[in-house]
């Protein structure tokens, strides 16, 4: 199947997720039913459990999600899907004391029954999770910790949520929205167990040992991996995957990072890494024979159909790894088709891989590198400033609408970025980009 095909299928099958409970709650017909004031309440509780229930798939833990849209998309939709769930529940709430207002006695939690009590729970639990994402930094917590807290809370407010829904017991006797319900938080369950629990597992029994560790300019260093004892790992040129210390198999401290080799050397994989934090810097003084663990691949694959003409790759800094992946895998291919790589960079110091690119450039006679340099020293004679719009006009080809696009580097400037491509023709299909903080 298409990835077009396998988005429209996802999409699809959320959307029916997402709304199937309304059509359970519009179309439940009970005697003594309440009013509709309170119905339209009922399903706005409803439809938030479906998408907190979706919430642990569009998390960007799923190969097939992050492959088909790209980590950005889905992380993007993950934030917004989130800040629904909150607002649907808040309007659950408000709805019903307008409806009656002496229901304001059940915020009393001293008074409350239970099904009031894990109501307020779900809701400050989601509070907890909407406000320590934003504020996680200035409140000091470190990644691992705010992870730690952000599963510990996704389990509670599911588990409220539920018990909620069987204590208030005004659908529930209906058999058809007793079992809906009971599937979608057991879906949800089981994908927790299987993204904290299983998969961890089957990456630890896939474990990589390290080869060597090369020291790379901007700061970067190459780890080069081999895989112990299996057939190492499958991936697509500009897909990632996330690395952690194989003692720490259950642990909540892995790091995505882009793959740097040849997609046909699996059993040999390279992630090159730029040291910005205490993890990614640790990375340079592995020993060889270490022993690691290697989650993947995730993300989105460049766009590969028969019909694309060439490839357009563009990088900022360490946002080059994906690009030198596709060019390399193109060299192993021996693909015919043109490449253009726009590699951007603040001086000539910075370029991570820069007589490697030399080098291939001499070996790919289609391959042309453009390096853009912000704070050029004096006699630098290439491109000087930012990728913008106009320096894409004066090296982009003609048939730039043929090829696919690959763009790689800080958020603002893939947005810029791909922005750009759009106005000159390139189909969104056709542009894979992913952006770094």
């Amino acid at each position: 199947m298409s990835r077009h095909a396998w988005r429209s299928v996802l999409l699809a099958g959320y959307g029916v997720v997402a709304l199937a409970p309304l059509g359970l709650i519009f179309g439940a017909v009970k005697p003594g039913a309440p009013s509709r004031l309170v119905v339209f309440a009922d399903a706005l509780g409803f439809a938030a459990l479906s998408l907190l229930a979706l919430q642990v798939f569009a998390s960007g833990r799923w190969a097939l999600t992050t492959k088909s849209f790209g980590l950005r998309a889905v992380l993007s939709l993950h934030r917004q899907a989130g800040v629904a769930v909150l607002v649907l529940v808040v309007a659950h709430v408000m709805v019903l004391m307008v409806s009656d207002p002496a229901r304001l006695a059940l915020l009393d939690p001293l008074s409350a029954p239970p099904r009031a009590r894990a109501g307020m729970l779900a809701l400050l639990g989601l509070l907890a999770l909407t406000v320590s994402t934003p504020w996680r930094r200035r409140a000091g917590l470190s990644y691992q910790r705010w992870r730690a807290i952000h599963l510990g809370m996704t389990a509670l407010v599911l588990a409220a949520a539920f018990a909620h829904l069987v204590w208030v017991d005004a659908y529930m006797s209906l058999a058809v929205v007793r079992w809906s319900v009971l599937a979608l938080v057991l879906a949800a369950a089981a994908a927790l167990f299987w993204t904290r629990v299983a998969r961890p597992y089957a990456t630890a029994v896939r474990r990589y040992r390290v080869l060597a560790v090369h020291r790379e300019r901007g700061n970067a260093v190459t780890l080069e991996l081999e895989a112990d004892g299996h057939p190492g790992l499958r991936f697509g040129p500009g897909q990632f995957a996330r690395l952690r210390a194989s003692e720490s198999v259950y642990g909540l401290d892995d790091h995505p990072f882009s793959l740097s080799s040849s997609a046909l050397r699996p059993k040999r994989p390279d992630f090159t890494v730029k040291a910005l934090g205490d993890f990614s810097a640790s990375l340079g003084s592995l020993p060889a024979g270490t022993k690691i663990l290697v989650d993947g691949p995730h993300g989105e694959a460049l766009h590969d159909a028969s019909g694309v003409r060439g490839r357009l790759l563009i990088a900022a800094g360490i946002g080059v790894t994906p690009a030198l992946s596709v060019i390399r895998t193109a060299a192993d291919r021996r693909d015919p088709r043109p490449l253009l790589l726009l590699c951007g960079n603040r001086r000539r110091a910075d370029i991570t891989f820069a007589d490697e690119l030399n080098a291939l450039c001499r070996r790919l006679p289609n391959l042309r590198v453009v390096h853009v340099l912000s704070r050029a020293e004096p006699g630098w004679t290439g491109e000087r400033g930012r990728i913008d719009d106009a320096l894409l006009r004066r090296h982009v080809p003609a048939d730039l609408r043929e090829w696919s696009a690959l763009v790689c580097g800080p958020a603002p400037m893939v947005t810029q970025v791909a922005g750009a491509l759009r106005r000159l023709g390139v189909p969104p299909g056709a542009i894979q980009a992913e952006g770094f903080a």
